[in-house]
């Protein structure tokens, strides 16, 4: 095994509670198999004639017979989920966020992990990198599909010299074993300019469309840069005319890809249209939504949400209402426009209020790292209102900033009430009127 499976916490009228395992035991077996991780778990734990093997916080050895589904757990959480240790990054690449952050920050923002486990459980990307034949094996005898692979270019020379790694440049091998073996592959491109776009970027999408339909979907996002990026490898920004560039192409693509494959496949993140000041594309051109989190599509679904909405909203607030929604830099212009129908609510007062970047530098323009020093900074002094609106990707845990300052620090510094909001229209607009309104 990695690390012990030690109970932290039993569910209350779940098997383990009723066969009287406490928090502290520890799992030894499942069948007479000991187990690796949470995968090999789960993986035990399909069968329905169960026998545990357990060592008890006394030190007693117990074992139990067990009968349940298929799907049913045993009602447990593990003091460490993963049952092993994270596998870490074995690349140093020209472009990592983490190798960008200032120094002070909380232990957990420096770790780089690369660990397919993660990818398929939670949708991390990892880079296929630090995988051995035998764990690629495993992947394919387990089905852990789909899998999250930054690709950033199939090309051995380019991967290699943006990854500084000597096993980058087999991605496309790696990536054919996987596909080929019916494991469905999410992928991402960063792309940095005048490094892995251009004609570098066109053949990328190619060898990925070649392996339609288990490349599910790839992500072009544009590269980000902090101020803290002393004797690190002298990258740029891209220019409002490049990010144009980006988009004509992808778009183009996913004309050849609809035509030959019936999807556009290939996406670009909501960040390019903003650099190029754009609008973003319509609700429909983002198919199933498949990389959200990556910032792709995000848009023009809250824009969809607030649309279906609209036709909801109150023509007359009981009681006024003021309040003052901070956002990223990027998202500024968005919101402003899509919200201008509920200027016309009487009673109804709000502010959009973009929030630059000194923590990290004001290249970085989305609202998800925005830290509480930031708000607090460019906030003090001015009337908020009622309340001041932020989104819910600003925070970890619901609580906490990126710089470790919580919701109440940053509460009790601009007297004012914040409200958490979740990225979601519906929710967004309860949040400015201040109720639900019907919706």
């Amino acid at each position: 095994m990695g690390e012990k499976a030690i109970i932290k916490a039993v569910d209350r009228d779940g098997i383990a509670e009723k066969i009287g395992l406490l928090p502290g035991d520890e799992i030894l077996s499942i069948n007479g198999q000991s187990f690796q991780d949470f995968l090999d778990y789960k993986f035990l734990m399909t069968d329905e004639k169960i026998k545990l093997k357990i060592k008890a916080t006394d030190g007693s050895i117990r074992e139990f017979t067990i009968y349940k589904s298929f799907d049913e757990g045993l009602g447990v959480e593990f003091a460490n989920p993963l049952m092993d240790d994270i596998k870490r990054c074995k690349n140093k690449c020209i472009f990592c966020f983490v190798d960008q952050m200032p120094p002070g920050l909380r232990q957990s923002l420096y770790v780089k992990d690369d660990d397919y486990r993660l990818s398929t459980a939670f949708g991390t990307f990892i880079t296929l990198t630090n995988l051995s034949q035998q764990e690629l094996n495993r992947i394919v005898k387990l089905g852990l599909s789909p899998m999250y692979v930054s690709v950033h270019a199939t090309s051995p020379e380019i991967r290699n010299f943006m990854m500084k790694n000597p096993r980058s440049g087999e991605v496309l091998d790696m990536l054919k074993f996987l596909t080929s073996h019916h494991i469905l592959i999410h992928c991402q491109i960063v792309l940095c300019p005048e490094i892995n776009d251009g004609v570098i970027l066109e053949q990328t999408l190619k060898d990925l469309a070649d392996l339609w339909p288990q490349i599910l979907s790839v992500a072009v996002v544009p590269v980000g840069l902090t101020k803290f990026r002393q004797n690190l490898y002298p990258l740029r920004a891209f220019t409002r005319d490049e990010a144009d560039d980006v988009i004509n192409f992808v778009e183009n693509f996913q004309k050849q890809c609809l035509k030959k494959h019936k999807t556009r496949l290939v996406f670009a993140a909501d960040e390019f249209y903003c650099i190029a000041q754009r609008p973003v594309p319509a609700y429909e051109t983002y198919e199933e939504f498949y990389q959200l989190e990556n910032g792709v599509g995000m848009m023009a679904l809250l824009k969809r949400q607030i649309e279906q909405n609209m036709a909801k909203l109150p023509s007359t607030l009981h009681r006024k209402r003021k309040v003052t929604i901070a956002t990223g830099v990027s998202a500024h212009r968005f919101l402003q426009q899509i919200l201008k129908p509920m200027r016309n609510v009487k009673g109804l007062e709000f502010t959009v209020h973009p929030i630059t970047n000194n923590f990290f530098g004001n290249s970085v323009t989305v609202a998800g790292l925005i830290t509480g020093s930031d708000l607090m900074e460019q906030l003090k002094g001015r009337e908020t209102g009622d309340a001041l609106l932020i989104p819910d990707v600003m925070l970890k845990d619901g609580d906490i900033f990126l710089d470790d300052l919580k919701v109440k620090d940053v509460e009790d510094f601009l007297e004012t009430k914040l409200e958490v909001v979740k990225v979601n229209g519906k929710d967004f607009l309860n949040a400015i009127l201040g109720g639900k309104w019907g919706m």
